[in-house]
């Protein structure tokens, strides 16, 4: 699970990156949205193996 949170984190990372180039503005939220459901779907893929984990 801590593998999926560093995904997560390295995303972000690499999204501010991005952001600091200046990009315009529609590419910004195209990105940034995708970064968000990237963040959403691994987080929910870390609960499920921690659910797994558990049961």
């Amino acid at each position: 699970m801590s593998e999926i949170l560093a995904i997560i984190e390295a995303a972000n990372k690499a999204y501010r990156a991005f952001v600091a180039t200046g990009p315009d503005r529609d590419i910004k939220v195209a990105v940034g949205n995708a970064v968000r459901f990237l963040a959403a779907d691994l987080t929910s893929a870390a609960e499920l193996v921690a659910m797994t984990r558990e049961g």
